[in-house]
């Protein structure tokens, strides 16, 4: 529909004419259509017709910017005009979600080439509205070309079946061969009667300094996803003919320009590749999808719904998966398999937490040299009031709650019986959660399940033996196994070569409604969030998770949010914040908790605002409590020969001192404010948690521990499952029926500058802790601390960062619990 040149008419008509006419005249045919006439002065190369309505691969840096924004994946074009007064043209475009750039490759005339580059760039508004501009130049001997630039805007609406556009063109007016170029407008409506298969299109140019409309009607048909047809014809009665073949990632194309007398004014030829695929390969082959297991939670909940699909290969070599996680997985697997495909996984390192998840698959193979550590559950609790005593360290703690018992292992040197009675507790409860899940699997009774787990570990044989597993195979004879399960025209694909097997979407795609998925993973403390890439441990900062939940608040187009949290908890301001900007967020979207392996103490402070929370049976959670205290270096500073004076002014001015214990008075002090903080905490969960008093709240907290399937019990839990059960709650709760919607996850990570952000942690001291059931890690900077050698050397980790931390803070909300699963 586009000319692509500027010219004066035939020889054999109108030679005399001016150039500023002949400049104006072509731009109500030029920039727009494919309908050529000759001449020698040219502003660009040919390209295929199409609406300003309809762009949105990589022309659409030339037609219509905006069309940039509507989010094709990678595409580029290569053309060639092969008839026209000079032909030989080449052009290259190029395009990525968002941004596009052009080369064209011009002769002008018999003495004149030029380069033309395009510059575009494509926006999202919001609400299916978009914008876009482009920036153009040119590269030529000819100082009349050289000195041309342009400046364009577009403007696009689209819903599925409608589409309208609009241009700005020489908005600056560029100077061609020294006349100033008019500047041109035009508006294009495109229709799709209920398929995408046709496609009608009007559109209309106005040049500035031309009186008359010059009108464009086309016609697109899809008859099959391979071929593509288009007819345009023109106001002035020139037309021209589109073909276009697409192959898999590729296609082919040409278009054609006649006048009206149907003589042949222009022809290009294209090539065109998107990394989406427009095509399937024929014959059809169906795939096996070669799966890592730390991808099947977000993978098989799509994959699901491909006919292509045959079946998965779950790939399983050892996790730090807690016991949440693993429910988590198995509950997708069994979903996935309700399709009716195939699932196996492939073990080459399998603990007792990854056998959960491979005891629900189809058939379990492995490897014959890796091994099955089926070992059950266990809980360590390292206790180190010995070494601090030797040290002459002093732990001056105060908790409440009474099974509050994270302080224990800096003031006892044993457990507590109320420590080990929530201990035993929830390893009963955890080990017959596993015990079940296997049983189900396999098909197994309890008791021979729990043999099984007895007698481990076992090799590979050892299990083949006993039906742990159900086949031996090497790497290489996998694709012998699938094939024998499936047919023969399967393939064993890669995640990575499944994805860019993605089709082409040729639905106009119009925004959906935003469903907001915020991370809040780790140990909180004050600040932005960070991951420390030396030693891998993660912080969730209060100020980032904030941030993002002011901004999630204003954001119209996010119409509920889900709010997943793997945290045994940290400092009491650090929860307090990102609980108030929850409490807010809830006035005007739901708000819904997804439990992953932890979400205890301050984990469970910031879940209660919400209007649902889901946890697995096995997540760690309650611990309804509060600790605060410091530690005594005097005994230390003694045996190294260090004295202190303290000279003071007020009467606890040494109140945070490390050089004694609290005196009563101060002890006292402390013990008010963990009780204020206590009960701030019941009396928000009770607001939070409607059907629970604050009386009940006390009840079932006392920093005790519950897993997910007693938590519900008790009322703290509403809904057993993972993040897929509390995405569809969120989908209920916004209002959004069966209607799909977009995911968008919260912090967004930024590499850069958490790289740059922590280039000084070797110089400062920092540690590792792990708490809960899960790896809940993240590194403090502190200043110099007497036990910096524990953290470095002898691997106290969870001892070292509660040193560090307790430096500058004395209030903390801490899951102190690490339950391992046979690892």
């Amino acid at each position: 529909m586009r000319n692509i040149f500027i010219g004066t008419p035939p020889y054999n008509k109108s030679l005399g004419y001016i150039r500023k006419a002949v400049i104006s005249a072509a731009f109500i045919y030029g920039v727009s259509t494919l309908c050529a006439v000759a001449s020698p002065l040219k502003v660009r190369t040919h390209l295929p017709s199409n609406s300003i309505a309809m762009s949105d691969d990589a022309l659409a840096t030339f037609f219509n910017p905006s069309g940039l924004a509507t989010g094709r994946g990678l595409n580029l074009y290569y053309l060639r005009t092969y008839q026209s007064d000079w032909a030989g043209d080449d052009a290259f475009f190029l395009a990525v979600p968002g941004v596009g750039f052009g080369m064209e490759f011009v002769t002008a005339d018999v003495d004149t080439d030029f380069t033309r580059y395009t510059f575009s760039g494509g926006y999202h508004l919001g609400q299916a509205l978009y914008w876009g501009t482009s920036y153009s130049w040119m590269n030529s001997d000819n100082k009349g070309y050289d000195a041309f630039r342009s400046i364009s805007l577009g403007v696009m609406y689209r819903r599925r079946y409608f589409s309208i556009g609009a241009t700005a063109r020489d908005l600056n007016r560029p100077k061609l061969l020294g006349e100033k170029l008019g500047r041109t407008y035009d508006l294009g409506v495109a229709l799709r009667p209920g398929t995408w298969r046709t496609t009608l299109s009007i559109d209309m140019q106005k040049t500035q300094g031309v009186e008359d409309l010059a009108f464009r009607y086309a016609l697109e048909v899809r008859p099959i996803r391979e071929l593509m047809l288009r007819g345009t014809l023109n106001s002035d009665l020139s037309f021209d003919v589109r073909f276009g073949i697409n192959i898999g990632n590729w296609g082919v194309g040409t278009g054609n320009a006649f006048d009206k007398n149907r003589d042949a004014q222009t022809g290009v030829g294209y090539f065109h590749f998107s990394n989406a695929v427009k095509t399937k390969p024929i014959p059809r082959r169906r795939v096996f999808l070669d799966l890592p297991m730390q991808s099947l939670k977000e993978v098989l909940p799509i994959v699901k719904w491909d006919e292509d699909v045959a079946g998965v290969l779950i790939r399983i070599n050892g996790s730090g998966y807690g016991i949440a996680q693993l429910q988590e997985m198995s509950d997708a697997i069994l979903d996935f398999r309700e399709s009716g495909c195939v699932v196996l996984c492939y073990l080459t390192n399998c603990s007792t937490g990854d056998y959960i998840v491979a005891s629900t698959c189809d058939g379990i193979l492995m490897n014959p040299a890796a091994e099955v550590r089926l070992i059950g559950l266990r809980t360590e609790r390292s206790f180190y009031k010995g070494a601090l005593d030797m040290l002459g360290i002093r732990a001056d703690l105060e908790s409440i709650g009474k099974y509050k018992s994270i302080a224990e292992p800096f003031t006892r040197k044993e457990m507590s019986e109320t420590h080990r009675e929530i201990q035993n507790i929830i390893l009963d409860d955890l080990y017959e959660q596993l015990v079940e899940a296997i049983a189900d699997g396999r098909g197994w009774t309890h008791e021979n399940v729990k043999k099984r787990i007895d007698e481990g570990p076992y090799t590979a044989r050892q299990a083949l033996a006993i039906e742990l597993v159900d086949r031996l195979v090497y790497e290489d004879e996998l694709f012998d196994v699938v094939t024998e399960l499936t047919d023969t025209r399967t393939d064993l694909v890669t995640l990575s070569d499944y994805a860019s097997r993605a089709m082409y979407m040729q639905d106009w795609q119009e925004p959906q409604p935003k469903v907001a998925i915020v991370e809040a993973k780790g140990l909180m403390l004050t600040g932005d969030s960070f991951i420390d890439p030396l030693l891998g441990t993660q912080v969730m900062g209060a100020d980032t998770i904030a941030r993002v939940i002011r901004e999630i608040k204003d954001n119209n187009d996010i119409k509920a949010v889900v709010l997943r949290i793997d945290s045994g908890g940290g400092l009491v301001t650090a929860a307090d914040t990102i609980w108030r900007e929850l409490v807010q967020l809830t006035k005007v979207k739901p708000l819904v908790v997804s439990m992953g392996d932890v979400a205890a103490s301050g984990g469970y402070y910031i879940a209660a605002p919400a209007d649902t929370i889901v946890a697995e049976p096995g997540t760690i959670t309650g611990s309804i409590g509060v600790v605060s205290g410091k530690y005594s270096f005097k005994g230390l500073y003694e045996k190294l020969g260090i004295h202190k004076e303290i000279l003071k002014r007020g009467e606890h001015a040494d109140f945070y001192s490390d050089y004694g214990d609290y005196p009563p008075a101060e002890q006292a002090i402390v013990q008010k404010q963990v009780q204020e903080v206590y009960e701030d905490f019941i009396k928000k969960v009770a607001l939070g948690r409607t059907k629970l008093t604050v009386e009940d709240v006390d009840r079932l907290g006392q920093g005790r521990i519950w897993s997910g399937r007693q938590a519900k019990e008790n009322g703290l839990v509403d809904e057993l499952g993972g993040l897929s059960l509390a995405l569809a709650i969120a989908r209920q709760h916004a209002g959004l029926g069966e209607k799909s919607f977009e995911i968008v996850q919260f912090p967004k990570r930024k590499w850069l500058s958490q790289i740059f952000g922590n280039l000084l942690f070797p110089f400062t001291t920092s540690s590792r802790t792990r708490l809960g059931n899960g790896n809940i890690e993240g590194p403090v900077p502190e200043t110099e601390s007497p036990l910096w050698f524990i953290a470095r050397y002898t691997g106290l980790n969870t001892t070292a960062r509660l040193l560090n931390i307790i430096k500058k803070h004395r209030l903390f909300l801490l899951m102190p619990y690490h339950i391992s699963v046979g690892d």
